[in-house]
C-alpha cells in the first residue's frame, strides 16, 4: 500500500480495513498520517465509531503514532477519554492501554507539554477509571501491566491511586500470571520508595 495522496475519512477508513494484524502494515498508514496531520482527527474518530476490525486497526495505528507524536492526542483527549470504556475487543483495548500509559507518563512528566496544560479534570478522571477497570476486569496481562504503570504515573500526584493500587496488586497477586506478578512487585517496590505512599 502506497502513501496516498489527498487522503480523507473515508478513504482512510478503506486503507484500515485492508491492513492486516502486523505492525509493518499499520506503519504505512502512520506514514500517511504522519504527513498530513489533518488526519488524525479523523484517526482517532474511526477508532471509536465502529466495533469492528477498522475500529481495532485504527487504534493500533494510534498506539505507534502516540510513540512518535503524543502531543497530538492533546487537542484530541476528550473524546479519546470518554470513549475507552467503550472498547470491547482486547486488541483495542490493549493499544489503548498503551496509550493512556503513554499519556500518563506525561501527565507526570516535569516539562510542560500540550498534554499536561490541556488536560481537565473530567479527562484524567476518565483516564483513571479505564485504567482500574482493566486492572480489575479479566483481561490480557499485557493491558493489566499498561494500566497499573499508567495508575503508578498519575498516583505521583494524586496520592489516593497509590493506596488503591497497593490494595489491588496484593490481592491479585496470588491468582495472576508470572509476568504481572514481577511488574506488580516493581509497581510495589516504586511505590514504597515514595514518601507517604
Amino acid at each position: 500500500m502506497d502513501a496516498v495522496k489527498n487522503m480523507n475519512k473515508y478513504s482512510l477508513i478503506k486503507e484500515l480495513n485492508n491492513l492486516d494484524s502486523t505492525r509493518e502494515s499499520r506503519k504505512k498508514i502512520v506514514k500517511s498520517v504522519l504527513k498530513d496531520q489533518t488526519l488524525f482527527q479523523s484517526l482517532v474518530e474511526i477508532a471509536f465509531d465502529y466495533n469492528n476490525q477498522v475500529s481495532v486497526n485504527a487504534i493500533g495505528v494510534l498506539e505507534i503514532i502516540a510513540e512518535q507524536k503524543l502531543d497530538w492526542f492533546a487537542y484530541n483527549l476528550s473524546y479519546f477519554t470518554s470513549n475507552l470504556s467503550n472498547l470491547t475487543n482486547e486488541s483495542a483495548v490493549k493499544s489503548a492501554s498503551k496509550i493512556c500509559n503513554l499519556i500518563a507518563q506525561e501527565y507526570n512528566s516535569k516539562f510542560d507539554s500540550p498534554i499536561k496544560l490541556i488536560m481537565t479534570y473530567e479527562q484524567l478522571s476518565e483516564l483513571i477509571e479505564a485504567c482500574f477497570d482493566w486492572l480489575l476486569k479479566e483481561h490480557k496481562v499485557s493491558v493489566k501491566n499498561q494500566a497499573m504503570e499508567a495508575l503508578f504515573h498519575i498516583g505521583k500526584k494524586i496520592k489516593w491511586i497509590h493506596y488503591e493500587v497497593k490494595l489491588i496488586l496484593d490481592k491479585n497477586k496470588a491468582n495472576e500470571s508470572p509476568a504481572y506478578v514481577s511488574k506488580a512487585n516493581k509497581i510495589l517496590e516504586s511505590i514504597a520508595k515514595i514518601p507517604s505512599a
